[in-house]
């Protein structure tokens, strides 16, 4: 029960505390000033319900936005996390491809091979006998 409910009650069982009253006294509905405090509250319930709904739609709003802004960066956080991985996977997978291909061009071309090793030796062992 929201706190009208739970404010509409009180003032029910408090008119109904006042209707029972002894004989010889003045009834809740006979009092003009139980009257105005009682179309004063109710007043009051429908000057908040009138405020408080467009402050319930702005809140609406505000949290779906949110919700949205949530799910956008969620979104691209997921999609950054897998290009991370498939690049992740590229770099550790890249000295095993090397050797791959080495190994098969070796295969393919041994004279050009040795050629080739022969040429990198004479080139490295220049360079390192400066």
């Amino acid at each position: 029960m929201d706190r009208r409910g739970i404010l509409r009650n009180f003032f029910e069982r408090s008119i109904m505390d006042k209707t029972t009253a002894p004989a010889g006294t003045v009834s809740a509905t006979d009092n003009p000033l139980q009257r105005g405090v009682e179309s004063a509250g109710a007043a009051l319930h429908s000057g908040i319900d009138k405020v408080a709904e467009p402050a319930r739609s702005a809140v609406d709003r505000a949290s779906s936005a949110a919700h949205e802004g949530v799910d956008k960066l969620a979104s691209g956080a997921s999609n950054v996390a897998d290009r991370f991985a498939d690049q992740t996977r590229r770099v550790t997978e890249a000295p095993g491809r090397a050797i791959e291909a080495s190994k098969s061009w070796v295969q393919e071309r041994p004279l050009e091979a040795v050629g080739a090793a022969l040429a990198l030796g004479f080139i490295l062992g220049r360079l390192t006998a400066r």
